[in-house]
């Protein structure tokens, strides 16, 4: 597995790749995970789950195979692939077409192991910015035994690049079902719900298409007679702004920035929050391709707001474990809280029906069963040769 995202890295890749490539049965796991202040490898052995994670300094200044530093570095990786591959049964598990399937790409060509690349959304978004980066994403697509997409939507990105739809898998993310549920300890509530408020609670990077610009605006339409704490979990670029925002709406009693929350406490807010929202919508074509938050959430009861956009409409189901909106109307989004605000029969029944769903359909266990089908899939051709 070549990933410059794993834990201690926060985030929802970091978060799918530990959660999958840990409960993978009958395959031994080698995870070549980022660390740039690496100096020697270091590695971590997993017994129960065969999984060791090697740290390298796998991150390059640029993608493309122009600049000579990152072809330099990509060929590195590229060799230490290969050379995995001469060991016997190796399959190469990219994180991402870009930068990480870039060295599966060139290995292979040269000879080396079969591979297979994950797929999120925003990182095809993303390098859609470019012509460059958009030709070698394709060609690392292309060459792949098999492609990954977390979501039905994210499929339809491949389908565009023209990705043929019998080399697309769709594997949903999950979640812990036992680690996120609704008997966690809620003690936190004391601290926010005061005076009977509705709190609400999103968790995720502080970065435009989130929507919580949107949260917050749609909280100061919403009059004192709607009391609530709106809880913010994360942190990035967007910050400062939205401090602002809190400023000049003088929402200072409402809104707390939580900055970025341990892991292992993630299951205490959710339990302590009444809504989960996280208004999404697309931004200079950056997508949500999914949301893991919108199971961890559901997972815990809690009904859930989302944009209807990107792989979202996957996670949350209108009317039934939540609700949807534009992700660009903050009087849309306003009313859709104070519906749910005023009605705890509405919220328990969302919250009950997300928590069954996800019990049902969305936990690691299925996610990590379907990569191991893929996997056997792609050795079972490369054994045939066919």
């Amino acid at each position: 597995m070549l990933t410059e995202l794993f834990p201690p890295d926060v985030g929802g890749s970091p978060v799918l790749f530990e959660a999958i490539y840990s409960r993978l049965r009958n395959t031994a796991v080698v995870v070549l995970a980022d660390n740039k202040a690496a100096t020697r490898p270091v590695a971590v052995r997993r017994d129960a789950a065969a999984l060791t994670v090697v740290r390298r300094p796998l991150a390059t200044a640029r993608w493309g195979i122009r600049d000579p530093r990152a072809f330099f570095n990509h060929a590195r990786v590229a060799l230490e692939a290969r050379k995995l591959g001469s060991r016997g049964e190796v399959i190469v598990h990219c994180g991402r077409a870009l930068p990480e399937g870039v060295a599966a790409w060139i290995s292979r060509r040269f000879g080396g192991p079969a591979y297979l690349c994950w797929a999120h959304g925003e990182d095809i978004a993303t390098a859609l910015q470019s012509r460059e980066f958009t030709w070698l994403m394709t060609r690392v697509y292309r060459r792949a035994a098999a492609n990954i997409a977390n979501s039905h939507s994210t499929r339809r990105m491949l389908e565009a690049l023209g990705m043929p739809p019998d080399q697309i898998h769709v594997i949903h993310p999950g979640v812990d079902v036992q680690r996120f549920r609704p008997d966690t300890d809620v003690d936190l509530r004391a601290r926010f719900a005061a005076d009977g408020r509705i709190v609400l609670l999103s968790v995720g990077r502080l970065q435009r298409r989130k929507g919580h610009d949107l949260a917050i605006e749609a909280v100061s339409r919403l009059s004192p007679s709607v009391p609530l704490s709106y809880l913010i979990a994360g942190d990035g670029a967007e910050r400062a702004h939205l401090e602002g925002l809190v400023a000049r709406h003088r929402l200072q009693d409402r809104v707390h920035f939580l900055g970025q929350v341990p892991a292992r406490d993630l299951p205490r807010y959710y339990a302590a929050c009444d809504i989960f929202l996280l208004p999404n919508r697309i931004d200079e074509g950056d997508v949500e391709g999914f949301g893991i938050v919108f199971l961890e959430a559901a997972a815990t009861g809690r009904p859930t707001i989302g944009g209807r956009s990107g792989g979202v409409p996957e996670a949350v189901l209108d009317g039934e474990t939540g609700r949807l909106v534009s992700g660009t109307d903050a009087n849309e989004l306003a009313a859709v809280i104070r519906d749910l605000a005023s009605s705890p029969e509405k919220r328990h029944a969302m919250g009950a029906a997300g928590r069954d769903r996800v019990c049902r359909s969305f936990t690691w266990e299925s996610a990590a069963s379907r990569v191991s089908e893929v996997h056997s899939e792609i050795a079972a051709r490369e054994r045939t040769g066919s």
